[in-house]
Parts: structure tokens; sequence; C-alpha cells
């Protein structure tokens, strides 16, 4: 049975290598044989060792969080699934409903010092799977784990978004992809930060995206505030942080949330608490969701019939390939390894 290893730093850290097979699992465990994997941008910090808390990250490791596969084996007392089921991962090997402990909050595969399942098999709690619905292939299932949980988490979970209201969403990557569709499914206009005319134009014409700006012109706040008739968005899905949350709130509507997720902009942010506080802004860090909000997800998933934008996949020999391409920025929605 084959699996990746990072034992030290960056892509080329990355190692492909053999072991046994997994025949015993626990208990309450099951035996997964992966199928499809996807990659977030925190994949590519945690191969440069950027994305370690307590220097809990130490090499050689599994890496990735996220894959749908079947399962192979349970353990006796599994009830809940059997063999041969569809599944996807929770991101978390413990973190059951409500509200994060933080001794759930370090069973976060592939990022936490807990091996993650870029492997042929892995061994997994059946209370941290969810069944994949029915029109969904293993590829466009394995998307869910981080960027569609993340998605959900900041617009439906503690987003509350409403119909009719503006979402803010930046960049054209895999959480941003999940929430203009979420969106939309919800009633609510989006407004996208796009890096291009091309990009603007794909995402108004697949995803059903109101309106775009492009964030490199410096009067992007201004067009969203012309956009909203000068009231501003009222739900915020903050991949970037740093200035570019610093910009964000100056725009928001009141009573506005902001979920904030990600650190393509920095890891700090200088921001204005007089907005903050007369606008009754709400700012909200998201680290991904629970297994019982998963759950909803699929159910809403499932009632949908959404699907996943997948950029491009790459074949498990070529993990390597697929983490440079993620790297090059050049996708729009996920990119996916398969079998």
């Amino acid at each position: 049975m084959k699996h990746y290893l990072v034992n030290g730093k960056g892509i080329d850290a990355i190692q492909l290598v053999e072991r046994n097979s997994l025949n015993n699992p626990k208990d309450d465990e099951v035996v997964v044989a992966p199928q499809a994997w996807s990659l977030n941008y925190r994949d590519l910090m945690v191969v440069r060792g950027q994305y370690q808390y307590n220097n809990s990250q130490q090499a050689p490791f599994i890496p990735l969080s996220d894959m749908a596969g079947i399962v192979k084996a349970i353990g006796k007392n599994v009830t809940e699934l059997k063999e041969g089921d569809r599944v996807l991962n929770a991101p978390f090997r413990h973190y059951p409903a409500g509200k994060m402990r933080a001794s759930w909050a370090k069973t976060f595969v592939g990022g936490m010092g807990v091996d993650g399942v870029l492997a042929e098999e892995i061994i997994y709690p059946a209370g941290a799977l969810v069944k994949v619905p029915d029109h969904l292939n293993f590829q466009e299932a394995s998307t869910f784990t981080i960027a569609g949980l993340t998605a959900w988490a900041a617009l439906v979970t503690h987003g509350k978004t409403r119909p009719g209201e503006w979402v803010l969403l930046q960049g054209t990557g895999g959480v941003s992809i999940f929430a203009a569709q979420l969106a939309k499914s919800l009633g609510a206009r989006t407004i996208m930060t796009t890096s291009s005319p091309e990009k603007a134009s794909f995402v108004k014409k697949t995803f059903g995206v109101t309106a775009t700006v492009n964030y490199r012109e410096s009067d992007w706040t201004a067009q969203i505030k012309n956009i909203t008739n000068g009231e501003g968005v009222d739900v915020v899905v903050d991949v970037a942080g740093g200035d570019m949350l610093a910009q964000t709130l100056p725009i928001c509507n009141y009573s506005a949330r902001v979920g904030v997720i990600g650190v393509l902009s920095g890891q700090h942010a200088n921001i204005s608490i007089r907005d903050l506080l007369s606008r009754q802004i709400q700012i909200r860090g998201i680290f991904m969701e629970s297994h019982e909000e998963l759950k909803a997800l699929m159910r809403a998933v499932e009632a949908t019939k959404l699907k996943p934008a997948i950029d491009k996949v790459f074949s498990f020999s070529q993990a390597k390939e697929a983490y440079r391409h993620l790297e090059s920025q050049k996708h729009i929605g996920k990119v996916v390894i398969s079998v």
C-alpha cells in the first residue's frame, strides 16, 4: 500500500513510499480506501512549514485533509456504516458538534501533528465520516471537507445569510466558489473580487455571481459601495485577512457578519475600531466546522443537487504536480488528485 510523506520543507519534500496494508481498525474506527483527494491553500502552507502551532507538525507526516473513498473494513462497534459505503471525512478526527474545544482542535488532520489522508488506505473514526450523496462522484465529494464546510460555516452556521443580502467573496479559489454557489441557493446576491476580466466573466456566467470588482484597482471598495447603493455588504467571506480585512470593514453594512478564514494578505490587520463599533460588525474566525455541520451541509447539497467546481484532476502519482498547480494560482475552483 502506498502513501505520501512530507519529510522536510517544500513541494519537493513530498515522497511516495510503501507501507503495510491496514487491516485492524479499533472498535469505533473504519478502514477507508480513498478514491480522490482535494487540495487547499492550507496544504501548501503545511508543506512549506508555515502552518505550525506550538511546533506541532513534525516530519515525516502524511499530508492533506480532504478525501472521499470506500469503506473497506469496520470496527465491531460501528453500526452507522458498512463495507462498501461511499464516504467523505470531516476535517477533525473528533469535533462532533457545537463549540470547539482545545482538545478537539488538536485532532485536525494533515496539519496539526496528526497524519493526513494522502494514502491508498487510511483508518478513520466512524463518527467523523459522512456518506456521499448519490449525485456526487468521488472527485466531487472530496472537495467538501475543508472548502465546502468552511464556506458553509461562513455563510450559514455563523453568517446567517438571508435572501436578498449582499455577500462579498474574495478571489476565485475553492472556498469562494463554493460560497458563490451556496449564496445563490440561499437567494443572496454576490460580489466577487477577481484579478482579471476573464475570471470575472467566467464566474458570472458559470456560478451566477451578481457582480465583480478587480481588487488590483485602487477604487475597488468604492465600486462595491456603488453596487450596493451605498449600503455596503452584509456578509463577507474573507480568505485574505491582513490589509484586505482592514479595507473591507468600511464597506460593510450595519450588522454585517465577517467570516475570516484565511491569511493570503497577511496574518495581521490594522482595523478601524470606529467602523467596527458604529456599524455593529461581527468578526468571527472560521476554523472549518463540526461533524454535525458537515452532515447538515451534505443534506443541503443533496437537496439542491449542488456540484462543486473542479479546475483540474491529477493522478495519485502526480501529487507534486497537483501542489504546483495550486501554487501557480491559475486555478478556478478545486484541484483534485484521483486514483
